[in-house]
């Protein structure tokens, strides 16, 4: 049964409301090769699970707990049901993001979200501590590695 652009977008909003509460989470999920296969896919329309494993040459178990796990973090979002030959009914998936762009700098992870609906993200997350540029140069040197 597929579902009004008025229900698709009431999905969306709810994925980006589960997003939201997830924001540690979706930095790391995003430089995941497959899950970036995935977003991709369903970005223009949307998928089953079955459908979205011939589209990208995942392996469909692969594919399940990739899905399950996105629509937990809001990546993801169910947008309804569809009949199928073999098993009645599938769930509709749809990418809940537009786009996205990431910035690394400084010791941070810095990625920019644009929704579906307009609405934007950002989740800056940071991934090591400062280093002073002296204590890179007395590292090096403390192992050999100097060139002069």
């Amino acid at each position: 049964m597929r579902i009004s652009a008025d229900q698709e977008e009431l999905c969306i909003l709810e994925a980006i409301r589960t997003a939201n509460a997830h924001r540690e989470e979706l930095a790391e999920a995003l430089v995941d090769n497959s899950v970036l296969t995935i977003m991709a896919a369903t970005a223009r329309r949307d998928l089953t699970v079955r459908e979205i494993s011939t589209v990208t040459g995942i392996p469909l178990a692969t594919c399940y707990k990739l899905v399950e796990k996105m629509g937990e973090i809001g990546l993801l979002a169910e947008t309804g049901k569809v009949r199928t030959s073999t098993r009645g009914k599938a769930s509709m998936f749809s990418s809940s993001m537009k786009n996205f762009s990431v910035d690394v700098s400084n010791g941070t992870l810095d990625v920019n979200i644009s929704w579906k609906n307009g609405q934007t993200m950002n989740v800056v997350r940071d991934v090591c501590s400062t280093i002073v540029s002296g204590e890179i140069v007395s590292s090096v040197e403390a192992e050999g590695l100097t060139t002069r």
